[in-house]
């Protein structure tokens, strides 16, 4: 792993990978990280994140830069980040259109280096302003761009834009293969899950199922039944909340359809679906945590992945 910090609230960089991959870091800057990686085919192949500089009197730097990375190898590379610019008028909308020059600059400096857009999948603008009326502008700054030799490397590569709850960004998910449908897995026995306090009616349900009348018996007879009880009630009742997944990609699917449209008036529309998002992502937050209640998440993470990696471990 390695994290390059940000200046004030401007930039950031980190790179983590799994430990069975091969990932050897050869530069890194404010800018970029560059390294290197051995494929499963033993080919090894350059793979650089690249933060471009926004301010318009820079942007001539990290084009320069950008030529000087290409110069220092000439292994199949991939490049993917925040470029801080378009290559075309329609990757813009809102206000003023983008002078061609800039443009043509961006487009100029790929070509140099032997670079293509990878092309995407979903919505085609990646950051937003997130202000009103005509003050609202979207764009598509983030990208992935690929050498020929790279994508002869990875045939079935794509980029998916994913919709982001939180951020002017949207996060872009590159894939290097087809994946594999998921393996049905075991049926796992119900039990509380700390999620489900969240929710309004959970406490009604425990006291409704605790205080119904119970048949004779010892006090630890009786105990165990008002347990019982509030164990089959509850699970009956999360059966009317629906899958937690389900509902998280009726969510974004939901919001891809609001920007997609791409009107300005949806914004309190589209904040209504992001907070309903955020919500069930703390539900899930609190899922992972319990299942794997030795290690916490940072305050506000959303990264369940790690959790459920660890989980299924045990």
């Amino acid at each position: 792993m390695l994290a390059v910090p940000c200046v004030h609230r401007a930039g950031g960089l980190a790179m983590l990978c799994k430990k069975d991959v091969s990932l050897d870091i050869q530069t890194y800057s404010l800018n970029h990280i560059d390294a290197r990686i051995m494929s499963d085919l033993n080919s090894p192949w350059r793979l650089i994140g690249f933060y471009g500089r926004p301010e318009e009197h820079h942007k001539h730097e990290s084009w320069s830069y950008l030529r000087h990375l290409h110069s220092r190898d000439s292994l199949p590379w991939l490049c993917i980040g925040d470029y801080n610019e378009i290559l075309n008028s329609n990757e813009k909308q809102g206000r003023i259109p983008r002078p061609l020059r800039p443009m043509e600059e961006f487009r100029t400096t790929l070509a140099q280096c032997g670079l293509s857009d990878l092309g995407f999948q979903g919505n085609i603008f990646t950051w937003k302003n997130g202000r009103p009326g005509d003050d609202f502008v979207q764009e598509r700054l983030d990208r992935a761009c690929a050498t020929l030799e790279w994508r002869d490397l990875f045939p079935q590569a794509t980029v998916k834009h994913i919709q982001a709850a939180y951020s002017d960004h949207n996060p872009i998910l590159l894939s290097t293969q087809v994946t594999s449908p998921m393996t049905r897995r075991k049926k796992i026995p119900k039990r509380f899950k700390e999620k489900w306090s969240t929710h309004p009616e959970c406490e009604l349900i425990i006291l409704e199922a605790w205080n119904a009348s119970t048949e004779a018996g010892s006090p630890m007879y009786r105990l165990f039944n008002k347990i019982k009880r509030c164990r089959m009630s509850l699970v009956e009742w999360s059966r009317t909340l629906g899958n937690s997944k389900v509902l998280l990609d009726d969510k974004y699917n939901e919001l891809e359809l609001l920007m997609s449209i791409n009107n300005p008036e949806n914004l309190p529309l589209i904040q209504k679906v992001r907070d309903d998002i955020n919500s069930l992502l703390f539900k899930d937050e609190l899922f992972w945590r319990q299942r794997f209640r030795a290690i916490w998440l940072p305050a506000g993470d959303k990264n369940t992945k790690y959790f459920h990696q660890r989980a299924n471990q045990r």
